[in-house]
């Protein structure tokens, strides 16, 4: 004869008491017995499970989705049933989707909730992003120190898939909008009567600003958005436990390459980018002005010194670094299923984008002040 308890579950003196064997078998009644007794109780402080022969995932799980926002304590709860409880818990804590509705409700009720929950977030990934800065400083200091460290070919590899696979889109956009600014400062200073000043301005903007900052922006919707999916993808995919199971190092092998493919390719890339942007600005310059490419490459010698071109190709490295460690940072924050990439993913776009524009305006203010 079973010794198992038949299930039940009734209210008593504010604590919900169930009694019986509570997982996935059990009946559809037993279920809908339990939903209308606790949508009729006016109020559920603890749960008492001294009865329950068994309970599971799937019954727990149930049993949060039913409780909705309230937040009864456990009581007698045997070890095994206290770790599903636990490990429940944790899930649910960790998993935005199960609390939106929840979070939604608060934030409608409380306008500064969401105000501080965006301040305490700024200021945890603010720390995170330092914290993944000092760790890609720490390994780039053993590569240094130790060059065999450095794995050759995943770094080879993401230098031609995360730059030279971009150069295409890249020259074209810098062509484009190298062509269409020369034309509008050729026509604005044509008005003005200094037709010929429109050669070495839009060439110093070229040089120090639109070449470089359009080709960060292409990289940076780019790259940082695939470093993001990747990274993520092998955490879901739990790749990541795997090569640390194997004794390989994660950052050493999926950071390190990324990054440094960056820094060393984005020097190059301005490089043609500048060459595209200048001969957009030289074509413009011939269909509005009607000078020769050979008189425009002199007045370009003439007036436009080197300077410039080095000032864009500082920028370059730094640029290549911040879209880099956004898009692998953004990766390994990824957590709980596939729509946290897609998340995270447009995330690591719009901050390696903020960084971006920051560093240039941080240069600029720089080489202001060098008289550079």
């Amino acid at each position: 004869m079973s010794n198992k308890r038949s299930l039940d579950a009734y209210v008593q003196a504010g604590t919900l008491v169930l009694q019986g064997n509570w997982d996935f078998r059990a009946p559809a009644g037993a279920l809908s017995h339990l939903k209308n007794v606790l949508e009729n109780a006016p109020s559920i402080q603890a749960i008492d499970f001294k009865g329950v022969d068994n309970v599971d995932f799937v019954f727990l799980m149930l049993l949060y989705d039913l409780l909705g926002h309230k937040k009864p304590k456990f009581l007698n709860a045997n070890a095994y049933t206290a770790r599903v409880l636990e490990v429940v818990e944790n899930w649910i804590r960790e998993d935005p989707s199960i609390l939106k509705q929840e979070h939604a409700m608060r934030t409608f009720k409380n306008p500064l909730d969401k105000l501080g929950r965006g301040v305490a977030s700024f200021y945890g990934t603010l720390l995170n992003t330092f914290n993944f800065c000092g760790m890609v400083v720490y390994y780039v200091g053993l590569v240094l120190i130790r060059p065999k460290t450095l794995c050759l070919a995943p770094l080879t590899h993401h230098i031609h898939e995360s730059g030279f696979k971009v150069l295409p889109v890249s020259i074209l956009t810098v062509f484009v909008v190298g062509f269409a600014i020369a034309l509008q400062g050729a026509v604005e200073l044509q008005q003005m009567g200094f037709p010929m000043m429109s050669i070495e301005m839009t060439a110093k903007l070229a040089l120090r600003e639109m070449g470089p900052f359009i080709l960060a922006l292409v990289v940076a919707g780019r790259s940082a958005s695939s470093f993001t999916a990747q990274i993520g993808v092998m955490k879901i995919t739990e790749e990541l436990d795997a090569m640390k199971t194997m004794g390989l190092n994660p950052f050493q092998f999926l950071v390190l390459p990324r990054v440094l493919a960056l820094v060393i390719a984005m020097p190059l890339l301005v490089f043609i980018a500048d060459t595209f942007a200048l001969l957009g600005a030289m074509i413009a310059i011939k269909f509005q002005l009607n000078v020769g490419f050979t008189h425009y490459v002199a007045r370009l010698h003439e007036n436009v010194g080197l300077s410039h071109f080095f000032v864009g190709m500082v920028k370059a490295p730094f640029w290549g670094f911040a879209i880099a460690l956004v898009g692998c940072m953004r990766g390994f924050e990824v957590k709980g299923d596939t729509e946290s990439i897609g998340r995270l993913t447009t995330i690591s776009v719009v901050n390696a984008l903020f960084w971006i524009i920051f560093l240039d305006a941080l240069f600029s203010v720089i080489f202001s002040k060098l008289n550079i």
